[in-house]
């Protein structure tokens, strides 16, 4: 398998910047590594997502504090990028439960709620 990967020029297309003193700024600023191929630089496609996607997750984590990881996993286009910015932003990708528990007493009653929380 080989990993995607961007020059400085397809960089600045993307997050629309011309300069590539700013590009390499901007990555730099965001802790992406610039990697030397002969004479051109390349970075990884998945590490700019990331750096992208990082802006507006930041800001569900602000709004949402309890429920920002199932409402980006939504909005997300690609889940390997969805795992590593929630990973990297130290929350933890949880599978929703597939059944529907319905108690059928009282007292099963109680134990759910009292896990359901």
């Amino acid at each position: 398998m080989c990993l995607n990967t961007f020059t400085i020029a397809q960089v600045g297309k993307k997050i629309k910047l011309i300069d590539d003193n700013a590009i390499k700024k901007w990555l730099i600023a965001n802790n992406i590594s610039i990697h030397k191929r002969g004479r051109s630089s390349f970075v990884y496609e998945i590490d700019v997502d990331c750096a992208i996607d990082k802006i507006k997750v930041l800001e569900l984590k602000k709004q949402y504090p309890n429920d920002w990881v199932e409402l980006y996993k939504k909005i997300s286009n690609d889940s390997a990028v969805c795992e590593m910015v929630v990973r990297s932003l130290q929350g933890e990708i949880r599978a929703k439960p597939t059944t529907k528990v319905k108690p059928i007493n009282k007292s099963e009653n109680e134990l759910y709620k009292k896990y359901a929380k």
